[in-house]
């Protein structure tokens, strides 16, 4: 979780599905209580409005906020990505209303707005206002056998988003925990290491991420993975808990991020919601495991390679780091430690090399994946940049990995859902930005999971077939874009050997 809008193993904020009013709903029990026939009144009413979705959002607030100015305060003081937040995650939602792993997934929504002190009493004001935006953008088509299965569907949605809150609230789990910045590190301008204390034991788990507040952007909130590991020590478990480590990304144009990057210092209050997500290290008794990080998709990656280095007995673990330049490898004295440490872990780093442009050196990286026969055999964790993980999925998969074995982060929801959009509605509700949804970051998804599907466009592509092993070139995009003004590689390292970082 590294950045505002897209990059490597971020999920840029938690959607918003709308809050409703409390109910006890049984655990794994469907959300469209009025069934089939709801289910396809409610997709289509939406589907209608889809291209007009930036209206409609602002006429959902503007009506929220209209009839009950105190809920204002609950939200950032710029709403720009709200929009598409709020938009996209009813998408979401309605998309897998029949899917039994739903509930689940609305219940730790419910529990992630905690955080932002929604309060019972205010469910039914959002429930009321989300009708009134649809109604008045589809007035030809709307009637009343439309608007009750919104107010049953909707009411569903509520009550297992409300369970969840209060099942988290009678865990006594905090709403959110209170965090100190420790030290702050800017590496070349373009990466920031942050060290937090919180007051209050955190838990977590290696591949996870938690959702960060900064003290001068209330209400502005970004999942970042966490990247602190134990120390070897009695006390290093305790301590993991107690002091967290976030590597943030700048993104041009990036709100929270350009905070983290350009001013926080020692000192500083964050807020942190929930550790979540379910992208966490192989399972034990794995015996080989292949690490692929790029960019700051190292922040998740770091604790899980820690993980596995601490099992008796230890998998075969490799490690492919990959940047954009030599310079962009920001954490590199922690692996150089482990490397000395343990001779016989196998790692490389793929970077641009002076002059040979980025398609080259992503060439030099696919050569030396398809050049390894073991990938039958092998677990992998990949984390990055969208357009970096899916292409090396692909390959993956063409190489003989199966799917199964690919642990990796979600693909952002596609932008341009909105289907055909004509020059005057451009103009007028101009397309939305990209994001990335946190709780969508999950392994491959199945109904025994217990949570919903990851929506990105990975799950719906066919699995490459062996005969694609001879992949095209690869695209611009398959190394992370280098940082403005940052100087080339001198020395990117060759498929099949190894070096310090």
């Amino acid at each position: 979780m590294d950045d505002d809008n897209a990059g490597p193993g971020d999920r840029s904020g938690t959607p918003e599905v709308p809050p409703g009013p409390p109910g006890p709903p049984g655990r794994g029990t469907t959300v469209a209580t009025g069934g089939e026939g709801d289910i396809a009144a409610v997709r289509t009413s939406l589907e209608r409005v889809r291209r007009r979705a930036g209206h409609v959002i602002r006429y959902f607030y503007a009506h929220l906020f209209s009839r009950h100015p105190h809920l204002r305060a609950l939200f950032p003081e710029v709403m720009d990505d709200q929009y598409e937040r709020m938009f996209s995650a009813l998408v979401h939602v309605v998309d897998h209303l029949s899917h039994p792993g739903l509930p689940a997934r609305l219940e730790r929504l419910g529990r992630d707005h905690r955080r932002f002190g929604v309060a019972d009493a205010d469910y039914p004001a959002v429930g009321a206002s989300l009708v009134a935006a649809l109604r008045h953008h589809s007035q030809a088509t709307w009637d009343p056998r439309t608007e009750a299965a919104w107010l049953r569907t909707y009411e569903g949605i509520a009550l297992h988003m409300a369970a969840g809150a209060r099942r988290s609230a009678a865990a006594r789990e905090p709403a959110y925990w209170e965090a100190t910045v420790l030290t702050h590190r800017l590496h070349g301008d373009h990466t920031a290491v942050i060290r937090a204390a919180v007051r209050t034991p955190y838990p977590w788990l290696p591949g996870q991420y938690a959702t960060v507040e900064h003290q001068d952007l209330p209400g502005v909130w970004r999942p970042y993975s966490l990247a602190g590991v134990a120390r070897p020590t009695p006390a290093g478990a305790a301590e993991r808990e107690r002091v967290l480590e976030f590597h943030i990304g700048r993104v041009p144009g990036g709100r929270l991020s350009r905070v983290l990057c350009d001013a926080t210092r020692p000192g500083h209050r964050l807020r942190l919601g929930p550790a979540s997500g379910s992208a966490l290290a192989p399972p034990p008794g794995t015996p080989t495991v292949t690490l692929i990080a790029a960019g700051t998709g190292w922040a998740p990656v770091k604790p899980v390679l820690a993980e596995l280095l601490r099992r008796r007995p230890a998998p075969r673990v490799r490690v492919d780091a990959v940047a954009s330049g030599e310079a962009h490898f920001y954490d590199g004295a922690f692996l150089d430690g482990l490397l000395r440490d343990r001779p016989w872990l196998s790692a490389y780093w793929w970077y641009e090399e002076r002059g040979e442009g980025l398609i080259r050196a992503a060439e030099r990286l696919h050569e030396h994946l398809r050049a390894r026969r073991d990938w039958p055999g092998e677990s992998v964790y990949l984390c990055g940049p969208a357009g970096f993980v899916q292409e090396t999925a692909d390959l993956l998969f063409a190489c003989g990995l199966p799917q199964g074995s690919l642990i990796r982060d979600p693909q952002p929801l596609p932008a341009g859902r909105r289907g055909h959009v004509s020059h005057a509605e451009a103009c007028l509700d101009a397309p939305s930005v990209r994001w990335i949804d946190p709780d969508a970051r999950l392994r491959p998804f199945t109904a025994a999971d217990g949570a919903a599907p990851d929506d990105g466009p990975a799950r719906q592509d066919p699995a490459p077939s062996p005969a694609r092993a001879a992949a095209p070139a690869p695209s611009p995009g398959a190394l992370p874009a280098p940082a403005p003004g940052a100087p080339p590689g001198r020395t990117g390292v060759r498929g099949g050997r190894t070096r310090p970082w």
